[in-house]
């Protein structure tokens, strides 16, 4: 069978998703960047995010990512202009609820998502790098990296669905016995080297939008998360020595955030689920 003719089938139920791919890059990329770490964009009239669990209660998160749309280019639905910020603790789950699974992945309690629709330009306004609150709560802060990174995006494109989102199985397994003389009742059963090219795309440093990767199970194959639609905002893990990049989830997994696409287009960032996961 040719895979293919399938995976046009597929794409009717399944359309290819818009994407901007980034890059990560070692290096600052200035307070009103899009980047991994370094010291966020933040107004001193608000509240610095702060956890409401465990040894995070009370205590700062620390700025996993953040996106200046006005910089990056534009795709459907996504914000034309402002910044969004995710925020993190650096507990042994990298904030993701404890219980893993389920509508607690979106209790914003250790993890804070959060959009500022109009940029402050005075600096006067932001809190300084010797400002920004840090955690006196004793013991190791683990995160996926230290220090800064650039994210240098490309062009905007889309993104095929793949084997990893809850979806996937189901509508490949209807249009391949569409098309087929012999049915398969599972993925597996058209031999590794074919499940190996549909669970492994080409996935990018970090992206907005597309479809996720996964190195156990997408949580939103939960009846109570399958309206988080859309893939936010992913960062997989990367190690590149020669250019000196280091991020690295657990045993090489990924970070994942999903949001309704309604809320996103409202841009209410208070129903998010955040998962983490690795091998």
């Amino acid at each position: 069978m040719d895979i293919e003719k399938v995976m046009e089938k597929v794409r009717k139920e399944l359309p290819p998703q818009p994407c901007v791919r980034l890059t990560v890059e070692k290096g600052e990329a200035g307070i009103f960047g899009s980047k991994l770490g370094g010291t966020p964009y933040f107004p001193k009239d608000m509240e610095f995010p702060l956890g409401r669990k465990n040894a995070y209660k009370d205590q700062p998160l620390t700025l996993l990512a953040q996106l200046n749309f006005e910089e990056l280019p534009h795709i459907p639905d996504f914000p034309e202009k402002g910044i969004l910020q995710l925020f993190i603790a650096g507990d042994d789950l990298y904030s993701m609820a404890s219980e893993c699974w389920g509508e607690p992945l979106g209790a914003q309690d250790n993890f804070r998502v959060i959009y500022h629709e109009n940029i402050i330009r005075d600096e006067s306004q932001l809190l300084s790098a010797e400002e920004i609150p840090q955690y006196t709560g004793g013991g190791e802060v683990l995160l996926p990296f230290t220090g800064q990174y650039r994210l240098v995006p490309a062009k905007p494109d889309t993104m095929d669905p793949n084997a990893h989102d809850f979806r996937f199985e189901e509508v490949f397994i209807r249009c391949y016995n569409e098309l087929a003389e012999e049915p398969i009742k599972s993925l597996w059963d058209l031999g590794d080297e074919v499940c190996d090219e549909l669970y492994s795309p080409e996935f990018p440093d970090a992206v907005l939008g597309g479809y996720p990767v996964f190195t156990q199970e997408d949580p939103r194959s939960c009846k109570a998360l399958g309206g988080f639609d859309t893939l936010l905002f992913e960062l997989n893990s990367v190690y590149d020595r020669e250019n000196g990049i280091d991020i690295m989830w657990g045993d090489s997994g990924t970070g994942a955030f999903f949001i309704p696409r309604e809320s996103l287009k409202a841009l209410d960032m208070s129903r998010v689920i955040y998962n983490y996961d690795c091998c």
